[in-house]
């Protein structure tokens, strides 16, 4: 299993809420590009995972309009949290979800899934458990390292770390 990075264990450790948790997370996993690629799914994307719409290839954006989207991108992503999820969590279980649920897999997605169904049915270790079936990227096995998205792995088990946490 991958481990979470130390900064990430501190913030938690130190009682910092979901979206301080999940900013730091989303920015060791997912990296600022400034110039807009196609993702291993296909969709092209800029800064921490932001699309927009009519984007292209190649696209730049400065480092200040990737700040300003990646915070918009995280606020919208907790305030999806909050339309799909019924029951309390804690800061990491929350940043687990914006991060997995919210931000990575999308809110249609998430929205029917089992991981989702057994959260808010208060089946927290199953729903956890679920989070590290998603591991496709693209139609692609992300175990399968040619594949070229075996970070997904390694995220999908940080996720599942944080959403264990009380």
């Amino acid at each position: 299993m991958t481990p979470l990075s130390k900064r990430v264990l501190a913030l938690v450790a130190g009682g910092s809420s979901a979206l301080v948790i999940a900013n730091q997370f989303l920015n060791e996993r997912e990296g600022n590009k400034l110039i807009a690629y196609r993702d291993a799914g296909g969709v092209v994307t800029v800064c921490r995972g932001v699309v927009l719409p009519g984007m292209r290839v190649g696209q730049r954006f400065t480092e200040e309009q990737c700040n300003v989207m990646n915070e918009a991108a995280l606020k919208a992503s907790d305030v999806q949290v909050d339309t799909l999820v019924h029951v309390p969590m804690s800061a990491p279980q929350r940043a687990a979800v914006i991060s997995f649920c919210a931000y990575n897999i999308g809110p249609g997605k998430c929205g029917a899934s089992t991981f989702l169904r057994k959260l808010n049915a208060g089946d927290r270790p199953g729903a956890c458990a679920e989070i590290r079936k998603w591991i496709k990227d693209g139609g692609k096995d992300c175990r399968v390292r040619s594949n070229g998205c075996y970070g997904q792995v390694d995220r999908r088990d940080m996720e599942y770390q944080l959403c264990l946490m009380d």
